[in-house]
């Protein structure tokens, strides 16, 4: 979608919908521009830890990122200034979304991380539950020996 939507809007509102040449060679100036942008959204909802683990992104990113392509689209089609201010303000929030998820993720885990050692500089593991120092026997019940001779005909002592 990073390389597909800064193409239909060069094609669509630079070319088949332009006013003027200078409409398209605003567009081919604004083009490699929403490629790049798309493309950091894009690097920054991928570099999230969770993202990475999961194989999936979040559902407001997918909220947030339907919702801009959506806009995207309809800016190639309709010529009005709302669909593009909406379009431009849809952008620069997707990007400060991301952003926010990206340092929101990493600080919760540094202070999981730090908990941590912290617990373990304490003697104890924070994220491992405390196992018992002495475990009470278990009983499991009838145990057959196995021995290399017959035992069955000797005398007990």
């Amino acid at each position: 979608m990073a390389f597909l939507l800064p193409v239909w809007l060069l094609i669509g509102r630079g070319i088949v919908f332009a006013e003027s040449g200078w409409t398209f060679a605003g567009f081919l100036i604004l083009s490699p521009v929403l490629f790049v942008v798309l493309c950091l959204i894009g690097a920054l909802v991928a570099w999230r830890p969770g993202v990475r683990q999961q194989r999936a992104a979040s559902r407001w990113d997918a909220v947030v990122l339907i919702a801009l392509w959506l806009v995207l689209t309809l800016a190639g089609f309709v010529l009005h200034s709302a669909v593009a201010t909406l379009a431009m303000l849809l952008v620069l929030a997707a990007f400060w979304f991301t952003v926010w998820e990206l340092v929101t993720e990493g600080r919760r885990r540094a202070r999981a991380m730090m908990d941590d050692v912290n617990a373990t500089l304490g003697g104890a593991r924070a994220s491992v539950p405390p196992q018992p120092q002495h475990p009470s026997p278990v009983d499991i019940g009838e145990v057959i020996a196995v021995t290399s001779r017959d035992v069955t005909d000797e005398p007990h002592p």
